[in-house]
């Protein structure tokens, strides 16, 4: 529980711009994660990938766009395969950080990955992941890449 609560504060601190408490809560985190691995507990469902995700929310807040990447990447290894309603929101959140990092190309890999399950899933969040795709792959129409993922989602868009 500490894990999370710190993780929350993280986040929350580095969505006021503050740096210093927003590294300082993520540091708590990781400690109350190991310690709480260590003795093989967790609460609930904040795990390793939780905390990947708080620590790429955390750094994307504080301008860290490549370090926000990576850490969100980690947390989609580290994710447990039955999440798949979070393994869908949070991979297209992935893709759009890596549009706004200029990385297009990779960006439609994820968008890929997160439409082979978006389907079997009911939520409004990951439906707006997806309006939100598709909104941001619209102008890219000229790649190829882009070009493939719009023409697979678009006959997904009434089910939105």
């Amino acid at each position: 529980m500490r894990a999370f609560l710190a993780g929350q504060q993280a986040h929350s601190a580095a969505q006021t711009g503050d740096k210093a408490g927003a590294l300082y809560h993520l540091g708590i985190a990781e400690v109350a994660m190991e310690q709480a691995e260590s003795k093989a507990k967790a609460f609930g469902s904040y795990d390793p990938s939780s905390l990947a995700y708080h620590e790429a929310k955390v750094r994307w807040e504080l301008g860290d766009k490549a370090g926000a990447i990576a850490a969100m990447e980690t947390s989609d290894r580290l994710r447990y395969s039955v999440y798949v309603r979070n393994r869908v929101r949070m991979t297209g959140m992935l893709a759009e950080w890596k549009v706004q990092a200029g990385r297009l190309e990779e960006a439609c890999v994820d968008w890929h990955r997160a439409l082979d399950d978006y389907q079997a899933i009911q939520s409004g969040r990951a439906d707006d992941r997806f309006r939100s795709m598709m909104a941001m792959i619209k102008p890219y129409q000229g790649n190829r890449h882009a070009r493939d993922l719009y023409d697979r989602a678009r006959p997904m868009a009434r089910t939105a």
